[in-house]
């Protein structure tokens, strides 16, 4: 066997090893996850919350919080999305593999003869400079960017959630007041029905009490509906089913009571809220982002180069010299782009277009912010002034309900006036009532506007509520 044989036998050995490594690395796939739709409502109907430690049996804030961190599936979206995102980092890094070709070719040899020749080829790709450090940023800035939305997500959570605590404590509170307001109605009714058809009153008095008390039942029922509508966003926050409320109660008490929450603004909270924000930081990663993607568009306007080595053997007898040798040709190509017709005038221009619009969205979103902080930091001392005006009143319908009740017992008065003074305080702490929530939403949307949670046991929790706008 002579040299060349060898040679001829150990490339035929080599392509066969390339071809082998080529298709097992096809073969392997990864482990199949079917999802069925009645596997996954089934799932998510047996979701229960443990069962409270306290001795009244009710969450407090923090653990609702704590539950819809974990079970929320809009929040698991969110991190699951900016997993993915991350993901892209590793296939930014990696170089491209080369590209391998096999072919025949027919040739015809010196002395007359014609045979086929087979061969094999590598294309090798020669990226631009910098190519790979650029996609590896534009995947980090990527991941910066989802990460900025899963803050952006959590704090969505807790204001929801909070908006759906409060809303069930004042359904329950308004409740218990309004069937107060319900039974002293009905017997001031009675009372009055009673004097009419004594001789003591005139008939034409029941109207009015009537009146009234229809529209407290009226009351009544829009607040029950408010009450469940409650309920079903408070489990729809925490990501579990209506019936894993049973049993668990909330614990939040005095929300009515606001003496307890800031009035001051934190300067450094403010700054804190127009240039770190979620949506901001997101604003400034699309901006990296942008610029990223104009230097790329520059870049290409360096050529990038293929270079493309290969190979090919004699594979029926053709000899080209009196020494028995094989036929073997040896090839090297290299490819590249000709700027003959533009120099990629127009990505450069949509990228720089792009980047100036990201300049201007971050302007717009910090136009928002601010406005948004405004409109809070001035909302929250009037309407917390507001609440406590309506304290007051409905501590001076309280002392007046006092004192039909000593003129009662004194016998300068009769049931229905007490009863008029009665309604009339169940009236007054209802409007406490209803400006206390009007005050929590307020203090909600200052909390909104600074994007961290100011009172409550919220603000012991462990939580990134904004991002850097460096990291």
């Amino acid at each position: 066997m002579t040299g060349n044989t060898t040679r001829s036998i150990t490339g035929r050995r080599a392509v066969l090893v390339l071809c082998c490594c080529a298709f097992a690395a096809c073969a392997a796939r990864p482990p199949a996850a079917p999802l069925d739709a009645a596997a996954t409502e089934h799932s998510f109907a047996a979701r229960r919350l443990e069962a409270p430690t306290s001795p009244e049996g009710a969450w407090t804030r923090a653990q609702w919080l704590r539950a819809a961190l974990r079970l929320n599936p809009e929040l698991t979206e969110a991190r699951a999305r900016a997993t993915a995102t991350a993901a892209a980092s590793r296939t930014a890094g990696e170089r491209p593999n080369p590209t391998l070709s096999l072919y025949d070719q027919y040739v015809t040899a010196a002395a007359g003869g014609t045979a086929w020749l087979y061969g094999l080829s590598l294309e090798f790709l020669l990226q631009r400079p910098g190519e790979r450090a650029r996609a590896q940023r534009d995947a980090n800035l990527q991941t910066l960017a989802a990460q900025a939305d899963v803050a952006e997500a959590i704090w969505q959570l807790r204001s929801d959630l909070r908006g759906a605590l409060l809303d069930v404590a004042a359904a329950r509170d308004e409740l218990a007041l309004l069937n107060d307001l319900l039974a002293a109605r009905q017997t001031l009714l009675s009372s009055i029905r009673a004097q009419a058809q004594a001789g003591e009153r005139a008939m034409s008095e029941l109207q009015p009490a009537l009146q009234a008390l229809a529209a407290t039942q009226q009351r009544l029922v829009e607040a029950q509906a408010r009450g469940g509508d409650a309920r079903a966003r408070l489990a729809a926050a925490v990501g579990v089913p209506l019936a894993a409320l049973d049993g668990v109660a909330l614990e939040w008490p005095g929300w009515s009571d606001l003496k307890g929450h800031a009035l001051s603004f934190d300067a450094t909270l403010r700054e804190q809220a127009l240039i770190a924000r979620p949506e901001l930081v997101r604003a400034l990663r699309e901006y990296d982002l942008a610029e990223n993607t104009l230097q790329r568009a520059f870049a290409h306007r360096w050529p990038e180069f293929r270079l493309s080595p290969g190979v090919a053997w004699d594979r029926s007898g053709v000899h080209d010299n009196q020494m028995n040798e094989n036929l073997r040709d040896n090839e090297l190509g290299v490819a590249m782009e000709l700027p003959l017709f533009n120099r990629h005038q127009g990505p450069i221009g949509e990228a720089w277009a792009r980047r100036t619009l990201a300049a201007a969205h971050i302007e717009t979103v910090q136009s928002h912010l601010r406005e948004q902080l405004d409109r809070a930091e001035r909302a929250w001392p009037l309407a917390h002034e507001g609440w406590l005006q309506a304290v007051y009143a409905a501590a001076a319908a309280g002392r007046q309900m006092q004192a039909a009740q000593r003129a009662l017992n004194a016998g300068d008065a009769d049931r229905a006036t007490l009863l008029l003074a009665q309604t009339g305080a169940l009236e007054a702490q209802l409007s406490a009532l209803q400006s206390a929530y009007d005050a929590q939403q307020s203090f909600a949307a200052l909390e909104a506007a600074y994007r961290r949670p100011l009172e409550g046991p919220e603000c012991d929790l462990p939580l990134t509520w904004r991002s850097e706008p460096g990291g």
